[in-house]
């Protein structure tokens, strides 16, 4: 090759190269453009399916989801939705390729997850944290006071939490409402707090419905509280009193289906049934989102079950038209749900 090639040559390879840094650094397929898009992209995705207490941040094709998830599911719903918001990930198809989790919980921000179900014989069965064992008795003790056949009472402890100074007034309150009910439960997660039940006659459940409605801010109560023989009285303004007010009413078991089976476990089908009333009640841009795992028996038996549990909303008074059943490949567990806005 003579010198004046080589020359040539060189200078083709500079050209090439500076071409080559400036379209990365400030053109259409840029580092900066792909970030943008990224970040844009999961942002949506987390909208959409409600969860906006996420946050999102891109570093080249490294997401960073950051907030406060109000549980464990969400938390794992936040990470697998921003993963999947591009594409399919990874460098070539231009998507998210990895998910850094430095979400924190909700309960250690503003307060702790907690519920109380009224049983028979005038009982109630309290799960969920406490921020400190003087919280954790003080609530027992009143819950033992509450109830005319005491109270089985199980918070645990959680390392550093921080409740919300108004958290324990607010539990105590939903508590002393259960109390005056014939059954039913409470939920309390982030700033909702929400309470289902049935009520001995309208009077209560008016009764009730006005105490929740005016609680110790930041909580915002949710309510639907059912008299003997009158129609139930409704409170609930938002899709995180709906949430709430779901989750008071699938009750303290894991929604789950019978071994290899199509059809849900007796005590998940009734939860569903509860759930499904419930969901009626809510504003109607709400939707119902139900995502239904493939598991071992793979997408024919997961398809079936997704059929079978779309017929059992229905049939509980859901609306079609705000449900939405479908198969979760990464699902956390083979039944769960979530609320999302129509309008968004």
């Amino acid at each position: 090759m003579t010198q004046r090639a080589k020359k040539l040559l060189l200078m083709a390879a500079g050209v090439w190269l500076v071409m080559t840094i400036l379209a990365v650094s400030f053109g259409p397929v840029s580092i900066a453009s792909l970030e943008r898009r990224l970040e844009a992209n999961a942002r949506e995705a987390l909208d959409r399916r409600g969860l906006n207490w996420a946050q999102v941040s891109m570093s080249g094709q490294t997401a960073t989801v950051t907030g406060a998830a109000p549980d464990d599911d969400q938390r794992e719903a936040a990470v697998a939705i921003v993963q999947a918001s591009t594409w399919s990930g990874g460098v070539v198809a231009g998507g998210v390729t990895r998910v850094v989790d430095e979400m924190t919980s909700a309960r250690l921000q503003r307060g702790f997850f907690i519920r109380a179900d009224l049983v028979s014989n005038a009982r109630v069965l309290v799960r969920g944290g406490a921020a400190d064992d003087a919280t954790r008795s003080e609530i027992e003790s009143f819950a033992q006071a509450s109830f005319s056949n005491g109270a089985n009472v199980d918070l645990i402890l959680v390392p550093g939490g921080l409740a919300h100074p108004s958290w324990e007034d607010t539990v105590k309150r939903l508590l002393g409402q259960l109390a005056r009910l014939e059954q039913g439960a409470i939920y309390v997660s982030g700033d909702s707090a929400a309470l289902v039940g049935e009520a001995a006659n309208p009077q209560i459940a008016q009764s009730v419905t006005r105490t929740l409605a005016s609680l110790p801010e930041p909580y915002q109560g949710a309510s639907l509280i059912t008299p003997s023989g009158a129609p139930a009285e409704v409170s609930i303004a938002n899709m995180a009193g709906c949430d709430a007010v779901i989750r008071a009413a699938h009750g303290t078991d894991d929604l789950r289906f019978d071994q290899d089976g199509v059809a849900p476990s007796p005590l998940t089908e009734v939860a569903l049934r509860r759930m499904a009333e419930v969901f009626q009640a809510c504003p109607d841009a709400l939707r119902l989102r139900v995502e239904i795992g493939i598991a071992e028996g793979g997408r024919e038996l997961a398809a079936a079950r997704s059929e079978r549990v779309q017929d059992l909303l229905i049939s509980a008074g859901a609306a079609a038209g705000r449900l939405d059943v479908v198969l979760a490949t990464n699902a956390v567990r083979l039944i769960q749900f979530e609320i999302e806005n129509d309008e968004e």
